[in-house]
């Protein structure tokens, strides 16, 4: 019967999406890997919209991201390849601190990758 509910509902829905976000930001601006590309961001508007962003990533019907286009907020970050793995890294951490299932944890990172292409412009570094 789980396999028939999307990442979104076996993740725990908008209480434990929210917490994820809103540990992974808390760890992003503490990364020097990470943080400047934050420094001038409101991060409550970020956080808002990266709530409703994984949660339609994952398949919650009832989210509509309606934030600006990705490719528009990320094309002059010069985010990395290194940086993206690094963003990955701190998901991981979270959702295994939160207890999450392999399989959920993997279906999760699956969803992120696809949009390396998207938010990676730095090919290089």
């Amino acid at each position: 019967m789980d396999n028939k509910k999307c990442l979104f509902e076996r993740f725990g829905g908008d209480q434990q999406v929210s917490e994820l976000i809103d540990q992974f930001y808390y760890k992003v601006l503490f990364d020097k890997l990470l943080r400047d590309k934050f420094l001038k961001a409101d991060m409550s508007r970020v956080r808002y919209q990266q709530k409703r962003f994984f949660s339609q990533m994952m398949g919650d019907k009832n989210t509509q991201y309606t934030g600006r286009d990705l490719v528009e907020v990320h094309k002059n970050l010069n985010i990395t390849n290194q940086q993206f793995d690094k963003f990955k890294v701190h998901l991981k951490n979270i959702a295994q601190d939160m207890e999450v299932s392999g399989a959920d944890l993997e279906e999760l990172l699956d969803h992120v990758e696809k949009y390396r292409e998207t938010i990676v412009f730095n090919k290089a570094a």
